[in-house]
């Protein structure tokens, strides 16, 4: 049946009841001009190096950012700093939209990753120096950006594993507040996977493996925790690498809730993936709603490193609708790439970010594949964008994807002529349908408004709701008169 329409004015609604903003003349992989300068951003905390690692997304749409800052020599803090939807700071995060917080008296604090609770609160994870090594960190904030004192005390935690060094690398947070931090820990030997599992008050939490931490030593050399996730029946999923006695391999590790080992994760929850006969190291995780478990990384094919991709089935084994045979490698410029962080798109599409490099510097970059494993080719026309902000050092670390589809990278990038700053990018993560005759009502047809740089359909006459498919899985519905 078809419907009289009206002018292109209404609005289109993401279900979520959030408005849908985009350059509806920009192809996905552009750079967002609505965000910072030219789609870019970029943080200095002083006149030494601030360097960003992680990027998470509040419900509100602001952009909240963790690294660390070196403020003199190799001291180093705990740094963050929270910006508005349009890329500039917001003032209501400890006034100027930047924190730096200092954990011990040692000097030596950095922070890699970063996570928002339900309520609100931000827990950002790393690693502080106690004077003879280094001993996990977690710190938490109000929304605000003040120390939460309902986080032990004084809104920081300090752990130590072994007798060695211990590093944070990576965070997740469980449905019932309980906090996780994956990294590694030195034995004496070599470096072991660590877990630490910490009650809402930040204690330790007893029920995990009996005082709240553990360690798996996977092989007899080296082994490396850099990313955790967690699945939806409660198992906790590490990846990174580890050394095989020649080279570096994927590693990923699933324990059971009460952080046993799950024996149905590969037969003994551990699972090693080689790429080849050269160095493969994995830095981040992600979890698909049907299970499975999504892995980057980078990969030396041939004398380079490129960007490494990894998919498993739940029960570990290596998935083959994904490229064949589970894992695939992306070259993008003549230099080294790596994957420093993925995330996943409603529509199933794999988003993975991190830098490249075709000369003596390094850029941003971001690749995107369907669910497949194929390169998206409604991305940048080939699947892959290079992004550079200067002339000299730019690299991603962390991504996020924000509710409208946009691409958030965070990494960091040289300022001016004697430090780097916080680096943050915003890519266009959807292609705009314009049909030729929009006459009647369909299942796809969306109608770019080139009057403003909002997504917009037609209304309808008969009062009916009408839901819409949007490019890239997102939904949204009509308005009617």
């Amino acid at each position: 049946m078809k419907y009289k329409m009206a002018p292109l004015v209404a609005i289109i609604l993401l279900a979520s009841s959030m408005l849908l903003p985009n350059n509806c003349k920009a192809q996905a992989g552009s750079l967002d001009i609505t965000f910072g300068t030219g789609g870019k951003q970029t943080t200095s905390f002083g006149s030494n190096y601030g360097l960003a690692n992680s990027v998470t997304l509040q419900t509100d749409g602001k952009i909240v950012v963790a690294g660390f800052y070196y403020y003199s020599g190799s001291h180093g803090a705990f740094a963050l700093a929270r910006y508005n939807s349009n890329g500039s700071l917001d003032n209501t995060f400890d006034t100027d939209g930047k924190q730096l917080t200092t954990i011990g008296n040692n000097g030596d604090d950095r922070a890699y990753s970063i996570a928002i609770q339900t309520d609100g609160k931000i827990v950002v994870v790393g690693y502080s120096y106690n004077g003879a090594n280094k001993d996990f960190a977690v710190v938490r904030y109000n929304s605000d950006g003040s120390l939460d004192n309902t986080f032990d005390v004084d809104g920081k935690q300090t752990t130590a594993i072994g007798n060695g060094d211990d590093w944070g690398y990576s965070i997740a947070i469980q449905t019932d507040g309980k906090i996780i931090v994956t990294g590694y820990s030195f034995n004496g030997i070599n470096n072991d996977i660590a877990v630490v599992r910490y009650n809402s008050d930040g204690s330790l939490d007893n029920t995990f493996d009996g005082d709240g931490k553990l360690t798996t030593d996977i092989g007899s050399n080296a082994d490396y925790g850099r990313s955790v996730s967690l699945q939806s029946d409660g198992k906790i999923v590490v990846v990174g690498y580890y050394k095989n006695g020649t080279n570096d391999d994927f590693a990923i590790v699933r324990y059971n809730s009460n952080g046993s080992l799950d024996n149905s994760f590969d037969g003994d929850g551990i699972q090693m993936t080689s790429f080849g006969s050269a160095d493969e190291q994995a830095y981040s995780v992600v979890i698909q709603p049907d299970g499975k478990i999504v892995v980057s990384g980078a990969a030396v094919i041939g004398t380079k490193w490129n960007f490494a991709i990894a998919r498993y089935n739940n029960n570990g084994s290596l998935d083959n609708t994904f490229d064949g045979d589970g894992k695939l490698t992306t070259a993008i410029g003549s230099g080294p790439d790596y994957a420093f962080s993925a995330a996943l798109q409603p529509d199933g599409k794999i988003v993975a970010a991190g830098s490249s490099s075709s000369g003596t510097y390094s850029d941003f970059a971001v690749t995107r594949y369907n669910s497949d494993g194929s390169l998206d080719i409604t991305f940048s026309n080939d699947g892959k964008v290079i992004a550079s902000i200067g002339s000299y050092e730019d690299v991603g670390y962390g991504v996020a994807i924000q509710a409208d589809g946009k691409i958030v990278l965070a990494g960091f990038t040289w300022i001016s002529g004697s430090n780097y700053g916080f680096a943050v990018l915003r890519f266009n993560g959807i292609n705009c349908a314009i049909p030729a005759t929009p006459s009647t009502i369909s299942g796809n047809g969306i109608i770019c408004s080139l009057s403003s740089n909002t997504y917009s359909i037609p209304t309808v006459s008969d009062a009916t709701s009408y839901t819409w498919t949007l490019p890239g899985g997102w939904t949204g519905t009509s308005t009617t008169n």
